[in-house]
Formats: C-alpha cells, structure tokens, sequence
C-alpha cells in the first residue's frame, strides 16, 4: 500500500506515537511518505527517524503570494468544489483551500497513492478531503485528543467527521464522545496509539526513591498534584528523587512550585532527551507517574503512549481514572489510578508501593504484559492495516 500521511509537525517528540506508527507500517512493506503542516523545531528526534527513508512534504505558509493558488485549476475542479462548499470564516477557508492545493501536488508527485491518513481531526485537515476528492482516493484521519476536547467547534468537528472515509479513534472513550457528544455517525475503529514493545527492555533494577514523569509541561498532565505529592512524601522521611522529561509552557510554573515547597534537591527537570536516556529513565525509576487531569479548556489525554512505554518497561505506573485510562491500567492489577487533582491520594499510593516492593513489582510485570498482550504496536497495526483495505 501506499500512503501519504498528514501530520501539523514531523518529526516531533511528544507525538512518537505517529512515528511508531508510520515505522511498523514502513517495515511491513509499505510505502509511506509525510505532509507536514510545519517544520520541525527539535533538536533531537527519535532513533527511527535515521532507520527510514521518508520522503517528507513541508508545506508552504501562506502569504499575499498564495492568493493565485486559490483561482489554481486544481482548486476549480468541481470535485474540490463540492468537497469545499461550505460557509465558514473566509480566511480560514482560503487558508484550507491553500493547503488543499498543495496537497493535490504532493499527491500527484508521489504517484499512485491509494490513500491519505492524517493523524489529528483538527478543521484544517478538511484540506485533505480536496485532495482526496480531486484524486478520487479514499481518506482517513485518526481524531486524538487536544482537537476535540479542547473547547471544541462541534460544527467544524461535525463537517471534518463527516467528509472523510473513515474515523479513527485510540481509545472507546474516544468513540463515545464523539458519537454522543459530537453526534459524529461516520465508521470508526478504536486503534490504540502505542508503541513497540520490543523497543523496551524490562527493568532488573531501579534506584531506589526515584520517581519519573514523561509528559509536556502543560495543564492535562498534571505535574503540580505529583510535586505536592513528593513534597508531602518528603515531610513524611521518604528519601525521593522525582525526575520529569519534558518541556512546555508551565515549567516556570511548576519550577515555582517546587521552590515553594523548598524541595528543589529532590526534583530534576530533565526537557527533552535522547531515545537513549529516556530508556535510561525508565529502566531506573521505581515508580511511573502520570496524574492526569481534565484542563480548564476540556483538554485530555486519552490514554497516553508514555504510560504504556512505562509498562513496557516494567514500571510500576500510577495514574489517575480519567478518560481512557482506565481502558489501559485496572486499578490495583497492572497498576494504580487515584483520582484526579488529589494529590493526598497521589502520595498515599505512591507510599503504599514503596512500602511493598512485592506489590510493586507484581504490577510492573503485569504492566508489561498488559501491554504485549494488548497494546503492543504489531496489534494496532493489524487493524489499521484492517482500515486502510476496508476504504481502498
């Protein structure tokens, strides 16, 4: 099969979860090739990136200089016409029939595409859907997290819903609410965003007190109810180093807050590392953090890939029981959810695994197998595969 798949940047760190996808699709024999939206802005990528040989598309930004891309023969065609006819903000919808344009073209110079999958259903992906009709190819989007939750534009959400050929979706909680909430009736198929669990090597060994937190520095992830956790924990005698690797637009925030509670010995902001460092992280904290939270926008996770590259690991994890979470962890099996925003509940059972290092590893090793048995790459690759024939 191939493929032209649309992303808003690639590569990028905190979305390994499309390159991981995009690496099991390459192995088996397919030919894929990337749109970006945007350059990338990272300094360092994934090891996968150096295994493949993509063909990536940057788009170009628009400018007064793009205005003759809209009167472009492509952009004319009565397919791309029927597909674009809608009444919304005009510069937006220039700005898609934009995209539209160059979407045409980088279909055309691969050749043959049997179809175009984006990966976000934010409203500028209805750009997609020209290039689909104009090339009379089926496309398909998966609808993540951020671009539906996150004050949402339920009538745009509706129309790109429904102008591609199939929605999919990392988790049933995905699917309900966009079925119940959204009222979008287009064929959806659950598809877990994860990784490969072959990439992570399980854990013989940690040291000891160390906590560790993979996630962006933003408001769904939650890092302020795990810092008050660790410093209740240290009021208490525990002797605690809590890691967390990421970057984002509460890390002066969070450093604030930390300082407040005079612990700055005990926490470590890493930003962004190595493919190598972080399996380093992994292998040697005794417990994974992730307390999630529904932000004051809407914005969530739904079940996110670090907790799974955590049980992959054989981490014991501790999250918490929003959204599609508990579809991944059950609660006192493979791992332990508290509530959200409770960072008492947070520390009680951090301290309940560092007071039982039995119980500790027996969720770890359930962790991993949670994950191999149902959330290992090669799975969500089968249905996808399943997808892609089904819309052919």
């Amino acid at each position: 099969m191939k493929a032209l798949y649309v992303v808003n940047k690639f590569p990028k760190l905190s979305e390994s979860f499309v390159l991981n996808e995009i690496h099991e699709l390459d192995n088996r024999g397919h030919d894929i090739s990337v749109f970006s939206l945007n350059q990338p802005d990272e300094r360092i990528t994934h090891d996968e990136i150096r295994e493949m040989d993509l063909t990536v598309h940057y788009a170009e930004q628009p400018s007064f200089r793009s205005l003759p891309d809209l009167f472009s023969s492509r952009i004319l065609s009565p397919a791309v016409l029927r597909q674009a006819a809608f009444i919304d903000d005009p510069l937006y919808h220039a700005y898609c029939l934009h995209l539209g344009k160059q979407l045409i073209e980088a279909v055309e110079s691969e050749g043959d595409i049997d179809l175009v999958h984006a990966h976000f259903a934010a409203p500028n992906r209805l750009a997609i859907t020209y290039a689909a009709a104009y090339h009379d190819i089926p496309c398909t989007v998966t609808a993540h997290a951020y671009e539906i939750f996150k004050d949402p534009d339920v009538r745009r959400l509706q129309r790109v819903g429904t102008r591609f050929n199939h929605v999919v979706v990392p988790s049933e909680y995905n699917r309900r609410y966009l079925r119940e909430e959204i009222g979008i009736k287009t064929d959806m198929t659950v598809v877990p965003a994860t990784t490969s669990v072959d990439k992570f090597d399980a854990s013989d060994s940690y040291v000891p007190g160390r906590l560790l937190t993979v996630a962006r520095l933003v408001e769904k992830k939650g890092h302020e109810f795990a810092i008050d956790a660790v410093a209740q924990l240290v009021n208490s005698g525990y002797d605690i180093e809590y890691h967390l690797v990421g970057l984002g637009e509460r890390e002066e925030f969070l450093r604030e807050r930390v300082r407040e509670h005079g612990i700055e010995e005990n926490i470590d902001f890493l930003g962004h590392v190595s493919d190598e460092r972080l399996e380093t992280e992994l292998q040697e904290a005794e417990q994974f953090v992730m307390p999630c939270v529904i932000a004051s926008d809407g914005d969530r996770d739904a079940a996110p890939v670090a907790l799974k590259e955590a049980m992959a690991s054989e981490t014991a994890c501790i999250s918490t029981s929003i959204s599609a979470i508990p579809e991944l962890i059950t609660n006192g099996k493979d791992g332990l959810l508290v509530d959200p925003r409770n960072s008492e509940a947070l520390a009680n059972a951090i301290a309940t695994l560092f007071d039982n290092p039995e119980q500790c590893r027996e969720l770890a090793e359930k962790g991993r197998e949670t994950v191999e048995t149902k959330f290992d790459i090669s799975r969500s690759i089968d249905k996808l595969e399943e997808v892609f024939e089904a819309v052919k």
